[in-house]
């Protein structure tokens, strides 16, 4: 492909990445925390941990940041700055964090 299409793919990826992080991830926090008379305070590692496990926020978050790196490391190789990776492996990393984004997806839409 050319280095065009990887640099639409990376702004793809960049914007889910700033929705995900500003928009999903803090209102899982709340919503997990509840709303109303009945709700709770939360903080600490396990609350965090907690509000990344709702609507799956936390593993997508890992799924696009791992797709980031690996669509700037093709980027990077095709401006001529080589690595030391070689392609079979960036081949089997980019299909195993696509289909870890589309397990995450999947299991958002079907709970």
């Amino acid at each position: 492909m050319k280095s065009s299409a990887y640099t639409g793919i990376l702004v793809l990826i960049n914007s889910l990445l700033l929705l995900t992080l500003l928009g999903v991830v803090p209102f899982a926090w709340i919503l997990r925390d509840g709303l109303g008379p009945d709700s709770v305070k939360s903080n600490g590692l396990e609350a965090l941990i907690r509000a990344f496990n709702t609507f799956y926020s936390g593993p997508a978050l890992l799924c696009l940041g791992g797709l980031h790196f690996l669509v700037r490391h093709i980027l990077n190789k095709q401006a001529g700055r080589r690595s030391k990776e070689s392609f079979p492996f960036l081949i089997l990393l980019s299909g195993a964090l696509f289909g870890g984004l589309t397990l995450v997806l999947m299991a958002f839409m079907f709970t």
